[in-house]
């Protein structure tokens, strides 16, 4: 029989079917990555390499809940409808439809071609995970004269909460996606 001691350090040893920190944290990883993939096609790119490619990581951190947005007039409804579809048109295989909802200037920058093979490559990362893929909120909706900011709250369904940072701009008369500060190419979103 183990002695007390030897009893204590097999109890401190992690599950081997437990989540881990290390999971945890690359959750948030292949996130990122999503966000990447989908800044590039137009919402998410850039996704984490999820452990096991399952989706089950019940240990990841959600995002922080932040002031519910409602809209209150036709702009921010039209920012809120295309924060939605920027999420949701890739787990839906509708991804090259997005980028007519996109300025002139992001599509001087990133091609139809560049911007579909972007949406394929970000669809491949996300695995078993792809049709998971959910919007959720928008919360710190800024929208001066033409132009608006917002941080979209997604998910993962059943795993966590991701947020990236997007850009919209009124253009004769329609609000469009923009790429967000700080971004390139067919990025179009960032991350906190």
């Amino acid at each position: 029989m183990p002695s007390r001691a030897e009893r204590r350090r097999q109890s401190r040893k992690p599950d081997a079917g437990a989540p881990s920190r290390f999971s945890a944290l690359a959750s948030r990883e292949v996130l990122g990555a999503l966000v990447l993939g989908l800044g590039v096609v137009a919402a998410i790119g850039g996704v984490l390499l999820f452990t096991g490619g399952d989706g089950e990581d019940a240990g990841a951190p959600a995002a922080t809940v932040g002031a519910t947005f409602s809209p209150s007039n036709a702009d921010e409804a039209a920012i809120e409808a295309l924060a939605r579809r920027s999420i949701e048109v890739l787990p839906r295989n509708q991804w090259p439809e997005l980028y007519d909802d996109f300025t002139a200037e992001f599509q001087a920058r990133c091609s139809r071609e560049e911007f579909v093979q972007a949406g394929i490559e970000a669809a491949q990362e996300q695995g078993a995970n792809l049709t998971k893929l959910g919007y959720v909120r928008l919360e710190q909706v800024n929208v001066e004269d033409v132009k608006a900011t917002a941080t979209i709250i997604g998910e993962v369904k059943g795993s966590f909460e991701y947020q990236v940072f997007g850009a919209f701009q009124r253009v004769d008369g329609a609000w469009k996606l923009s790429a967000a500060a700080d971004t390139a190419g067919c990025q179009a979103f960032n991350r906190p």
